[in-house]
């Protein structure tokens, strides 16, 4: 999770994986206005998780980040979609609790797409915290304690 520099304040998820087969890599990308979803990559279990082609890729990702900013994000994504703020009925975060991944829900209105990611190597506390500073209530962020199965 990072806070982008520049002019616009924003919140960056990176790492969330979802999916059977093939799994998808997700970022994103929460801005006052609404959030960016972008689909960064496609693995299969047998061809690019056991090869670990997803951490790859999502330390590419983010260093295209690094480097050349949500511009440059955004042109390496396969695809992007924009959820204005007013589509967003609210973000959940699931710590994980002892056996899953932390994972992030975002919940939208109207034909909008759900979207559920198990999110690697985040500060579920921290990326609420920003979220909740950032969208200052014009989106529900909930924490919730456990998996998220059910």
């Amino acid at each position: 999770m990072t806070d982008g520099g520049g002019d616009a304040p924003r919140v960056r998820v990176h790492y969330g994986m979802s999916g059977s087969v093939p799994l998808q890599l997700f970022e994103f990308v929460f801005e006052p206005a609404g959030c960016y979803v972008l689909e960064c990559g496609a693995f299969t279990p047998l061809f690019g998780l056991s090869s670990g082609k997803h951490t790859r890729r999502a330390a590419a990702v983010d260093a295209v980040y690094d480097d050349h900013g949500i511009d440059g994000l955004l042109a390496c994504a396969d695809t992007v979609r924009w959820l204005a703020v007013g589509t967003i009925d609210r973000v959940t975060l699931h710590d994980g609790g002892l056996v899953a991944r932390p994972k992030l829900t975002i919940e939208a209105r109207g034909d909008a797409p759900d979207r559920a990611v198990r999110l690697h190597d985040v500060d579920v506390d921290a990326v609420a915290d920003a979220l909740e500073a950032l969208v200052d209530g014009a989106v529900r962020v909930e924490r919730v304690e456990g998996s998220g199965l059910f």
